[in-house]
């Protein structure tokens, strides 16, 4: 039997709060916010990036437009399998028939109110992000049940662009200015997601920051949600150890002037570290012809050297017996070919430490790394977090009962850091929360508006919002 996917979208207690409701609650109300995040977020004055709020809840009202459209007794059956079958409960006590009756009652429309903020704002802890409410009595229950989903789907978008504005502040440090269209770090993390769906909702939030993606899950993205216009972002053509490999160690060389050849007209990334990275690299100075096709080239090559410490690869390790091992890549290749006729990408095991160390290699020996080395960021930085590290938390602040209005708060004796926001919430312009029972905030930075921006509206304000982040 299909059953309808919101059925299973929750915790499996959430399921049976409806009956632990007091008989009089007329309307309620809950935050979405980051209470304690667990990244080091020094570096952005403390601020984690809000972001996938929109297709989060787009794609909530889609599970519940399929919901209601189910037959009802085709819903009967599915919610006997998961009160029944799987939660075990006794059909004859009266909780039960009052939980399934509270699915079938449910309206054509989703019986809640959302307010998000702007897609791309950076916030300090204890800033609401969305907020959730119900005003029709018999549907209280619902709100509550949509905060797993929405926990699950909104962390990681969170995460991987709050890691990318990180690698951004490293990119800003060093140059002293916002670089509009960057692919000095560039996105490799599709494989190393928890699934394509996985990639689809996080990796929009790399381009947030950053031009450059081999996770094309981030393309369909674009293409579904925000008018395909992929002007400003990109990639290119790109070798992997396969291809090197079918040529053979001794005709290593040979492997490269065919991919030169192959695409004459643009950038074309080759991986150098099948075999023995500094003697590929000495090869193709001491080749003629491969020596000449770098240097009269339209556009450079770019040497991906993906074994081995990063930072001792691409700055010298002095403890190294070959000399052009101690020398480093950015070194060698500057004394042998110009960084400008070969380019550099490291994409393992990539960072924020060991990027900023690098940049911090650069300034000192005179480099400029953003004219000439690209960071491959993949899975290393953007699918090693959890939820705690942004400190996504979802909770109940408000409630009417009997025609009361009431605050509702967690302050756990056993856990203070643990203390909920509580009641009514609005996030000023200036970025002062407020906390309140039934004022209307006129000027919330929080909007029913859930429209999705155009992706060039999104990166010029998650610009706008950096800016302002690091300056606060």
């Amino acid at each position: 039997m299909q059953y309808p996917r919101l059925l299973f979208i929750a915790d499996c207690y959430k399921y049976t709060h409806a009956a632990m409701y007091p008989d009089n609650v007329e309307e309620v109300y809950s935050v979405l916010y980051c209470r304690k995040p667990g990244l080091d977020l020094h570096t952005l004055n403390g601020h984690i990036v809000a972001f996938g709020m929109r297709q989060a809840i787009i794609k909530l009202e889609s599970l519940y437009a399929e919901f209601v459209s189910y037959p009802k007794e085709e819903l009967k059956q599915a919610l006997h399998f998961l009160y029944s079958d799987f939660m075990k409960l006794d059909s004859t006590q009266e909780s039960y028939a009052f939980l399934i009756q509270k699915w079938l009652d449910l309206p054509p429309k989703m019986p809640i109110l959302f307010k998000a903020l702007p897609e791309g704002t950076f916030v300090r802890p204890n800033t609401p992000i969305i907020t959730i409410e119900c005003k029709e009595s018999a549907h209280c229950w619902f709100v509550n049940f949509v905060e797993t989903y929405l926990n699950s789907e909104l962390w990681k978008a969170c995460f991987v662009a709050t890691k990318a504005a990180l690698f951004k502040r490293i990119e800003y440090d060093f140059l002293g200015r916002y670089l509009d269209e960057s692919y000095n770090f560039h996105d490799f993390s599709q494989r190393g997601m928890n699934g394509i769906a996985d990639c689809y909702a996080s990796a929009m939030g790399h381009l947030l920051f950053f031009s450059g993606t081999d996770s094309v899950m981030a393309l369909q993205n674009i293409c579904d949600n925000y008018g395909g216009d992929v002007r400003h972002i990109g990639s290119i053509p790109a070798s992997e150890h396969s291809v090197m490999c079918m040529g053979g160690k001794e005709g290593e060389v040979e492997t490269f002037k065919r991919i030169m050849r192959a695409f004459p007209l643009s950038m074309v990334s080759i991986v150098a570290d099948t075999w023995n990275l500094w003697e590929i690299i000495q090869a193709l100075r001491d080749d003629k012809e491969a020596y000449t096709m770098i240097n009269t080239r339209a556009y450079p090559i770019v040497i991906r050297p993906d074994s081995g410490d990063p930072y001792e690869i691409l700055t010298g390790d002095y403890n190294a017996s070959d000399e052009r091992a101690r020398l480093g890549v950015i070194r060698l290749i500057d004394s042998y070919f110009g960084l400008d006729k070969v380019r550099i990408i490291y994409g393992d095991a990539i960072t924020t430490e060991r990027a900023r160390s690098i940049y911090a290699w650069c300034k000192q020996h005179q480099y400029d790394p953003t004219t000439f080395l690209c960071f491959g960021v993949g899975s290393c930085a953007y699918n090693s977090g959890i939820r705690d590290d942004v400190g996504l938390v979802s909770k109940m602040t408000w409630i009417k009962i009997n025609g009361k209005s009431q605050h509702l708060i967690k302050n756990p004796i056993t856990g203070g850091y643990k203390m909920s926001l509580s009641g009514k919430v609005a996030l000023k312009p200036n970025r002062e929360v407020l906390q309140f029972l039934d004022d209307t905030i006129a000027d919330d930075v929080l909007t029913h508006d859930l429209h999705l921006p155009s992706f060039e509206a999104m990166r010029a304000y998650s610009k706008q919002e950096f800016l302002r982040a690091i300056t606060s």
